[in-house]
């Protein structure tokens, strides 16, 4: 009885295999844990240039199935969340569409196929991708293996995304006609540890002259609504000979000392700079923002009324 029932589970995942593999592998290339964190740049020949970043918030059950909450972030604009999902059998990442949807799906949409290889298609909002490659590419300091995908109509529109092991989407570029436009991870926060630039808005220089010390000045305005101003400056950093530039850190903690926001998570030249915060997404109250490099930490507070 024993060699019937091994001999009909070998048979069972022999058909199984056949059918689709689950590539514990490739799932690699779409990490899913609530906390998790994308930050992206995007820039369009026809269009602003801006930053927007995506956060696993939560988890859903709808449709009959077990769903990842992803919530937009961009400076100015209302929040919006998506629900998605990996099919365990096929390695596809599925979108939910309360109103539309693949014509082979129930209410879903495709996103990425994980486990396709050199020369396979997979769909992308239903329409074909081309696997291209599997890639080598250099990512927050380490070379990373990418999934690269194509898809071109040769002269209206095409597209080129990528899918790095541990990190997710990383890069897409497309075209349409005249209009050109790209999406690059910055920074993301994956497992609870911090890659890159996450904050939400860029680092303006506004003197390259090279300071003597470090300084963190007060915001201002103080007190403020929606937005305020951070300045500090970066003097030479003794041991950074590379070029890179000192690893600057802003945090910003609610008065319960809970980190709240990354202003700032980059390498920087010596100068003074400053960073914009938006607070129109958090309540009125006391906040304390804090500056570290190397040895160096200063926090100072600041004030939001609405």
């Amino acid at each position: 009885m024993k060699t019937l029932i091994v001999l009909l589970m070998v048979l069972a995942g022999g058909i199984y295999t056949n059918l689709y593999s689950l590539d514990t592998a490739a799932v690699k290339y779409y990490p899913l844990a609530v906390g998790n964190t994308w930050t992206y740049s995007h820039f369009a020949t026809n269009g602003p240039a801006y930053r927007y970043k995506e956060k696993i918030t939560g988890t859903i059950v709808t449709n009959g199935h077990f769903y990842y909450v992803f919530t937009y972030y961009r400076t100015g604009y209302s929040e919006t969340v998506s629900y998605r999902r990996i099919d365990s059998v096929k390695n596809i990442v599925l979108i939910y569409s309360s109103n539309s949807g693949c014509q082979w799906l129930q209410n879903e949409e495709t996103a990425d196929s994980l486990s396709a290889r050199k020369g396979d298609s997979s769909r992308v909002s239903c329409v074909y991708y081309y696997r291209a490659d599997t890639i080598t590419k250099s990512l927050f300091g380490s070379p990373r293996k990418t999934k690269k995908y194509n898809w071109s109509n040769y002269f209206e529109a095409g597209a080129t995304r990528e899918l790095t092991r541990d990190f997710g989407f990383t890069y897409e570029y497309s075209f349409a006609h005249t209009n050109q436009s790209y999406n690059s991870l910055i920074g993301c926060i994956i497992n609870g540890i911090m890659y890159g630039d996450t904050s939400l808005v860029g680092v303006t220089p506004i003197s390259s002259e090279i300071p003597v010390h470090f300084e963190l000045y007060q915001n201002y305005p103080n007190p403020f609504n929606p937005v305020t101003k951070i300045k500090f400056q970066i003097p030479l950093m003794k041991g950074v000979t590379d070029g890179s530039g000192a690893l600057i850190q802003i945090t910003i903690h609610d008065a319960l000392g809970r980190e709240v926001a990354v202003l700032v998570n980059q390498h920087l030249q010596p100068g003074t700079y400053e960073a914009d915060w938006d607070a129109s997404a958090y309540p009125s109250g006391a906040y304390f923002y804090t500056i570290r490099s190397g040895s160096y930490n200063k926090s100072k507070k600041m004030v939001i009324i609405k």
